[in-house]
């Protein structure tokens, strides 16, 4: 067991274990409801998100309009999503869910009844934040469940979990952009906000119950002494996995800006981007349904790995890419690593985090997520006029590389 030796606060560090526990191939009795209200609550976010952004171009906003109304989804929830973390850890997840599930509901509703640019601004206010309440919430939940059980069964779980986020990444553009097309942006949104009104129902009649992970008992001297957010990065193995989750947020969102406007540039159909949004989700949900047949063969770092390292080939590809099939393609391909990256963070951080603590330690990688979410769309919207696309993808290429080391650190210490 590690300690820190930091003055405010011990941190306990469990390593992730293969082979302990058992395996099963049953889902547990709560995932089903929890990937379903992943799937219908991240539909408003996924769809709202390309609705949103190709209302704004198609009302003569600039495009640091876009890139600021992305950066909308990420800014309340930068500022609380650590409170929300620690909510979850001393009353529970399921008051944080429903509080959630309300606001991505209410956001939802707001452009169908007020369609105008500001509205998008509330709606990405209130959508961020429920959104991101619904995750801590839920991912605290699925690693819950595995206590007691095998590294594999845990990465089993998140697996199945990340595919409800995968399956609304696809179909929500995808359905948004055939709406926007043949019935307008205003029925895009009512259909996000009808998806929103199942994700609420799912909460309030079919989770009235959740785990919690337990809590370790601390001793006298922890207890006298207050726990600080940074006392998490006393571990060499958290902070290896909030570096790596850092820089695959940043492509992530760098990728997800980039096309609109990219995608508008080039003349293409609110249609045809959406197609591309979808089979870069469809990427995702193919990568995360192998992870119950990976998680029994490969470990959590390897598969990391060899995932980062597609990032950086596609990036560097496409430029290059001017053509929307060769979008597409460049979309899935980025999608299967993205897919690759969420359930595997996810099983190494629950395993990484101090006891009693998981949920502080979700809410710190949601944290800087949500921070690359607010500086990445913004900074993206300043730089593309003067610099042009392929630098800033280039750019996105070098980080992700810069954190193959971290990773290939993981790998060795994992197979030791």
């Amino acid at each position: 067991m590690w300690r820190s030796t930091s003055r405010a606060a011990r941190v306990r560090y469990r390593p992730s274990q293969h082979g302990n526990g058992p395996v099963t191939k049953r889902l547990p009795p709560l995932l089903l409801p929890l990937i379903l209200v992943t799937l219908t609550g991240h539909m408003a976010m996924s769809g709202g998100r390309l609705s949103g952004s190709l209302y704004a171009l198609n009302a003569g906003s600039p495009e640091w309009v876009v890139g600021l109304f992305m950066a909308t989804f990420s800014v309340l929830p930068t500022l609380v999503v650590m409170s929300l973390g620690r909510w979850v850890d001393r009353i529970g997840a399921l008051p944080v869910l429903r509080i959630g599930v309300l606001a991505v509901l209410i956001g939802a509703v707001v452009p169908v009844l007020w369609l105008s640019v500001p509205a998008l601004f509330v709606m990405a206010v209130l959508i961020g934040f429920g959104f991101n309440a619904m995750s801590v919430a839920g991912q605290h939940t699925v690693g819950a469940m595995a206590q007691g059980q095998s590294a594999q069964q845990r990465l089993r779980n998140f697996g199945w979990y990340a595919l409800g986020h995968s399956a609304s990444s696809a179909i929500g553009p995808f359905i948004s952009g055939l709406l926007i097309d043949h019935a307008g942006f205003r029925t895009a949104f009512a259909a996000m906000a009808l998806f929103s009104c199942v994700a609420c129902w799912l909460v309030f009649r079919r989770l009235t119950e959740l785990p919690r992970a337990a809590k370790a008992a601390a001793t006298a001297d922890e207890a006298a002494q207050p726990q600080a957010w940074h006392d998490l990065l006393g571990a060499p193995e958290l902070r290896r996995i909030y570096y790596v989750s850092m820089a695959l947020s940043c492509c992530w969102d760098l990728f997800i800006v980039m096309l609109p406007v990219l995608g508008t540039r080039l003349g293409f159909s609110a249609s045809i981007i959406g197609t591309v949004f979808s089979l870069f989700a469809v990427g995702t949900f193919v990568s995360r349904a192998l992870m119950p047949w990976l998680s029994t063969r490969l470990r959590e770092w390897q598969i990391m790995r060899t995932a980062m390292l597609m990032i950086a080939l596609v990036f560097i590809a496409l430029p290059w890419a001017a053509a929307a099939s060769a979008f597409m393609l460049l979309g899935f391909l980025f999608g299967t690593s993205i897919g690759f990256s969420q359930p595997n963070m996810l099983s190494l951080l629950h395993a990484a985090s101090p006891d009693g603590r998981g949920g502080e330690a979700l809410g710190l990688r949601a944290l800087i997520g949500n921070a690359t979410s607010v500086c990445v769309p913004i900074a993206f919207g300043l730089a593309v006029g003067p610099l042009g696309v392929a630098p800033l993808l280039w750019l996105g290429a070098g980080l992700i590389s810069s954190a193959l080391p971290a990773a290939h650190r993981g790998v060795r210490q994992h197979l030791r």
